[in-house]
């Protein structure tokens, strides 16, 4: 079971690394030559939205959002493979855990805003930007996982206080 989870971390954060090298490569590429984005799209598009550099300006940040929502994204992964290390050491109630609980929680809730920004700046932006809705938007599921996460951080803290207080009486 652990061995899966771990696997299934591993291969979610690789495709995060993925997805910030992708970015990261069309930035310059967007930068240096902009009539290869700006030939793509129709002209009533670009117009829309004042003029090429200012759709450039656009889409750039769009992808350095996209970049920030994948590394928030490694950073959660992080805390979850060590809370199932922990867990896997069959040490399931300590303050570690309930911090990185506590973190991940945080973090998914941000990650859940700037996923709801991106979905709202993909509309704004238009059909050919579709793309950035990939993963952007409000999503129920997110946001009941964030309630999901808070609670077990209270229930492991729970839980570490009666580990403790059964330490100091055995």
């Amino acid at each position: 079971m652990f061995n899966l989870t771990r696997c299934a971390i591993h291969a979610v954060g690789i495709l995060c690394w993925l997805g910030i090298a992708a970015a990261l490569t069309a930035l310059p590429l967007v930068v240096s030559t902009p009539a290869w984005l700006l030939g793509s799209i129709e002209p009533a598009v670009v117009a829309a939205h004042g003029d090429g550099p200012h759709l450039l300006l656009h889409f750039c940040a769009g992808l350095l959002v996209i970049v920030l929502l994948l590394a928030l994204g490694l950073v959660f992964l992080r805390q979850l493979q060590r809370f199932v290390a922990s867990i896997g050491q069959r040490q399931p109630f300590t303050d570690g855990n309930v911090r990185r609980l506590r973190r991940m929680a945080w973090l998914m809730l941000v990650m859940e805003l700037l996923s709801i920004l991106i979905g709202l700046y993909a509309t704004w932006m238009g059909p050919p930007f579709a793309w950035m809705e990939i993963g952007g938007g409000m999503s129920i599921t997110g946001l009941i996982a964030v309630l999901m996460l808070f609670v077990m951080a209270h229930v492991f803290a729970v839980g570490t206080a009666m580990r403790e207080d059964l330490d100091r009486v055995v």
